[in-house]
């Protein structure tokens, strides 16, 4: 598996997840949880890939 796709898919379930905890936290699906999930997963992703390009 390449770099980008393991970050990718890392990313993903990071928003898969973060999504799923602000769901059962406020009881209902808003654009800011989508939005405050986005934002997580992408900064997520990032770090992981600077982690995974240096060690």
């Amino acid at each position: 598996m390449t770099q980008l796709t393991s970050t990718l898919i890392f990313a993903f379930a990071i928003f898969c997840g973060w999504l799923v905890f602000d769901i059962v936290k406020h009881r209902k699906l808003t654009l800011e949880n989508v939005m405050s999930s986005l934002v997580v997963a992408v900064i997520a992703g990032i770090v992981w890939w600077l982690m995974e390009l240096f060690f």
